[in-house]
């Protein structure tokens, strides 16, 4: 689920893994501003057509918080409700991508590059209202943690 703290108010939530995003991008992009150990910063990625999520999706949340965080303004060339659109997308040159490593490693014909400050994050949580989990919970819980 992609909650702010403010609508974790009141649920009981367990975080299962984090992990950094990095940017794709099609192999003859030259990206301005990365540095020699591929890395890029936020505000240099504004700069580029940038292939996004529709509003509502956890990437597209993490996504927004880190521009936000940076204090970057940035817009959105394509926004698409897909994995492998977005890859296509970026795969033709049409724009850059922010996604979860463990998802971008699916495309490895696409660059990765890691992003030096604020970079976004991708959070898996579980997320349930307060109180004694219901038995099946508590035995999902137990299995997946």
């Amino acid at each position: 689920m992609a909650l702010d703290r403010q609508q974790q108010r009141g649920l009981t939530t367990r975080l299962l893994s984090r992990e950094d995003m990095v940017l794709l991008a099609s192999p003859p992009r030259s990206l301005a501003g990365a540095t020699p150990n591929g890395e890029v910063h936020l505000a240099d990625v504004a700069q580029l057509p940038l292939v996004d999520f529709t509003p509502g999706w956890a990437i597209r949340y993490a996504v927004d918080r880190a521009f936000r965080a940076a204090g970057v303004d940035r817009g959105t060339t394509f926004e698409v409700n897909d994995i492998v659109a977005a890859a296509e997308l970026v795969r033709s040159d049409l724009g850059v991508c922010i996604m979860p490593k463990s998802i971008a490693d699916r495309f490895p014909d696409l660059p990765q590059y890691r992003f030096g400050r604020h970079a976004p994050s991708w959070k898996i949580m579980v997320v349930r209202p307060p109180g004694e989990a219901p038995s099946a919970v508590a035995a999902l819980l137990r299995h997946i943690t």
